[in-house]
């Protein structure tokens, strides 16, 4: 199973991912092409039509191959293609996951250095490259690579929605307005004052944190939200989650110390910012939770995330490992 002729290939494409006039079609001509050239028959595409309609798709495809057949998925797109990809693997045993960044990018995948994210367009690379096992993040019925989020950055994403979605073929020339539509968002968010400190019945790993908070950001992976770094300290295979959760604080101080924040400079505001480590965390509310897992947003009362260790395998082109851009230290 470990020949890469011996595997099945399945590209799923975001066409989203590609609003230059021919570009999709230059894709998969590309992959054709070298699938061809290699002698590798096991190759198909399918380009995704709407949100989550990949799950259904790459789950049928696995469960049709033969249970010694290892089928690598291709995700190619953005975050949203890898969520979708990813549920659709999750507990099945012949699968493997390739995240290739196109349009929006995937950020999970700076989580093996910065300098490799354009290897990961390499159609060649990608199918040679090894699989490593690779924690995931469990909440209700999703699975995520990244992240979950409580409170004001999941608002930013939900109000940011509406822009998003009527500026949709700008952002897929111009990837930096998603980023402005999400800063946006979360600008309004900071002066919402019925989101600012939130106060929510919050247990890691049993202890007791309930209170009034503004961010609460369970990590897997260091990298999200095309450039943030919040979690640092968060590394995808080491069987433990990162949790920040930032203080309830007033508006203006939101934004003064949102910067350090992004960047994983959360010791310059250690009022303000905990860092912990567990493998669960519940959160309840009064008031509806604003969700957001690797940038699919929504509404519930009470979520319980978990770490599933080693739980898929990612291919890791030209055998890089995933990187810890920083040390936890105890608090």
């Amino acid at each position: 199973m470990d020949d890469v002729a011996d595997r099945k290939h399945l590209f799923i494409i975001n066409p989203k991912s590609f609003p230059r006039k021919g570009e999709l079609e230059r894709f998969i001509s590309q992959a054709e092409k070298h699938f061809s050239a290699n002698g590798i028959s096991g190759f198909s595409c399918h380009v995704s039509r709407y949100p989550r309609d990949a799950i259904s798709v790459v789950r049928k495809h696995l469960i049709g191959a033969r249970p010694e057949t290892m089928v690598r998925v291709y995700a190619v797109g953005g975050d949203g293609i890898a969520f979708d990809c990813l549920n659709g693997i999750v507990g099945l045993s012949n699968a493997e996951l390739a995240i290739m960044p196109f349009g929006g990018g995937s950020d999970f995948i700076r989580a093996f250095g910065d300098e490799h994210y354009d290897e990961f367009k390499d159609i060649q690379l990608q199918t040679a490259a090894p699989a490593v096992p690779t924690d995931i993040i469990h909440c209700g019925n999703n699975y995520a690579l990244n992240f979950c989020t409580v409170g004001m950055e999941a608002a930013s994403v939900i109000l940011a929605a509406p822009l998003n979605k009527r500026f949709e073929s700008a952002r897929a020339r111009f990837p930096g307005l998603t980023g402005f539509f999400y800063a946006l968002g979360g600008l309004i968010g900071a002066f919402d004052k019925s989101l600012i400190g939130q106060r929510y019945d919050l247990r890691i790993d049993g202890e007791d944190f309930s209170g009034k908070y503004n961010i609460i950001n369970v990590a897997n992976g260091p990298c999200y939200g095309a450039g943030k770094s919040a979690v640092v300290t968060a590394v995808p295979d080491d069987g433990i989650l990162d949790i920040m959760i930032v203080q309830k604080t007033g508006s203006l101080k939101i934004l003064r110390l949102q910067a350090a924040y992004l960047r994983g400079e959360y010791y310059k505001h250690p009022r303000e910012c905990i860092l912990r480590r567990a493998k669960k965390v519940s959160i309840r509310s009064e008031r509806p939770l604003m969700v957001n897992m690797d940038g699919e947003a929504f509404f519930d009362s009470r979520i319980t995330i978990e770490i599933v260790p080693r739980a898929v395998k990612i291919a890791a082109v030209n055998n890089v490992f995933y990187r810890r851009r920083a040390e936890f230290h105890e608090p």
